[in-house]
């Protein structure tokens, strides 16, 4: 049996649950090749002996590593590591990864007035966000000895406390592992990706994406000289297959990813296609943005953990938000990366930015180690999640025979394939019904969209979904 004791390190003093820290382990050993796939794990009371813990705790994490993808139940003979992953070749232990040096280079929604019905196509609920307590913690800040070194001092990076914060907050809720220097604050996340594409690319490089994809991550690729390839999105996101044909053909320089919740579909890349990913973007010398927009919401287990939390290589520039748990005006976002790149988009983001809002970003950093964004989150998933359910329910009552849809795991939308119904007609139709539908419609399918759930109250599905239906039912001549 393999020395349980030592791969596995328990640290009782972390926030994240033991559970947690067991699997992440696990998920550790296997992405450094020292746990192979098709090994039969120990019984969960042996690994509680071995660990010195309780057998609840063994079977929690066992749970959890079936749920995210790495291991399976062979009825009759145990529990096991996933035969289906992919190879991984074993590095050795205490292996240092050589860091890259990097140059820099040189190189619509229909916007009509939000008025009392609308649907949009997934955003928070601004009336649910802890802004009164944010506001709370920013005017104490600013107070003071603290005020002041927050109010004069350097943050071309982010103001540090929210960096380290930040750093401690992604390793307990995401098992992503590094510092403050892995860590730069950006004006939301679309900054974020802007400075990512702007520091990688020169002109002409190919950036591979999803046929379907996030508009603003196109546009900024375009922006920073990059050449589209995109790539058919499936039922488990990106199509590998067509992936692994373009990093062949070509030089690929990047590629921008969605994985917890594609968007716009919202569906989730498993397990092996992540570690795929990472073999193919390690042999073919390219990197992944990958932007974890609502890694938060999830609705049944917990969510898979980022493709950054297991790579190896340094390949992976993590990109998240806090506009999607607060509201979409706090500019909060940020980006993880090896500190080469980090140091790269910082000292670009100096050109148009140069002290951010510390002020702002203290008072996050307060909260964060206070622990009121998780509380806050606890709330939202349960309310998401009740949303979410009433508004698929209502479609399926009102629309069944002309939509199809999957209830989605996570996110705060859904993705709606119409069978009679093209979406420029029905936004169109919807306003002539007092309905603002605020979606994207996009260029490789008129009949689907993301319908957001999130921001209406339950009586504001009522009421929404029926004009929806009233709409429907005026262009199909009903």
């Amino acid at each position: 049996m393999l020395p349980w004791k030592s791969i596995i390190s328990i640290n009782r003093k972390e926030n994240r649950p033991v559970y947690l820290q067991i699997s992440d382990a696990v998920i550790s050993e296997i992405m450094k090749g020292r746990i192979q796939k098709g090994l039969r794990m120990p019984g969960s009371r042996t690994l509680a002996n071995e660990l010195t813990i309780n057998r609840k705790t063994v079977l929690q994490a066992y749970d959890e590593l079936m749920a995210q993808g790495w291991m399976e139940i062979i009825p009759t003979k145990g529990t096991f590591i996933k035969q289906s992953l992919p190879e991984i070749k074993q590095q050795p232990l205490g292996q240092l990864i050589e860091k890259k040096t990097i140059e820099v280079s040189n190189s619509s929604k229909y916007n009509m007035p939000r008025g009392e019905h609308v649907i949009d196509d997934g955003t928070p609920d601004y009336r649910l966000a802890p802004i009164d307590l944010l506001l709370k913690t920013a005017r104490s800040v600013s107070k003071g000895v603290v005020g002041k070194s927050v109010l004069l001092g350097n943050h071309f990076f982010g103001e540090i406390t929210l960096r380290k914060n930040l750093s401690n907050y992604l390793s307990s809720t995401r098992a992503i592992n590094g510092s403050s220097e892995n860590i730069l604050i950006t004006r939301g996340s679309q900054m974020a990706i802007y400075l990512a594409f702007t520091t990688l690319l020169s002109k002409g490089d190919q950036v591979i994406v999803g046929e379907l994809n996030y508009h603003s991550a196109d546009r900024a690729i375009k922006s920073a000289g990059g050449q589209l390839i995109k790539v058919p999105v499936t039922t488990e996101g990106l199509d590998l297959s067509a992936v692994e044909k373009e990093v062949k053909r070509g030089k690929i320089r990047a590629m921008y990813i969605t994985p917890h919740h594609q968007y716009p579909t919202t569906v989730t890349m498993p397990v092996e296609n992540r570690m795929r990913l990472l073999e193919l973007a390690e042999k073919y010398d390219f990197y992944i943005i990958e932007d974890d927009y609502d890694y938060d919401y999830h609705y049944n287990r917990s969510p898979i953990l980022p493709l950054a939390s297991i790579d190896q290589s340094g390949r992976i520039i993590y990109i998240g938000s806090f506009s999607k748990i607060l509201v979409p005006s706090i500019r909060i976002g940020y980006m993880f990366a090896n500190e080469t790149i980090t140091k790269k988009c910082g000292e670009l983001r100096m050109i148009i930015d140069k002290l951010g809002d510390p002020i702002m970003e203290r008072a996050l950093a307060e909260m964060l180690a206070n622990n009121e964004i998780d509380r806050f989150l606890k709330k939202a998933v349960n309310t998401y999640k009740e949303r979410r359910d009433l508004f698929c329910q209502k479609l399926k009552e009102g629309l069944k025979n002309e939509i199809s849809f999957n209830k989605p795991i996570g996110g705060m939308a859904v993705w709606v394939t119409f069978k009679n119904v093209k979406i420029k007609e029905l936004i169109e139709t919807a306003a002539k019904h007092q309905l603002t539908l605020k979606i994207d419609v996009y260029e490789h399918t008129e009949r689907a969209c993301r319908f957001g759930f999130a921001s209406m109250t339950l009586e504001e599905i009522e009421s929404n979904t029926a004009l929806m239906v009233k709409t429907i039912k005026t262009i199909l001549g009903r």
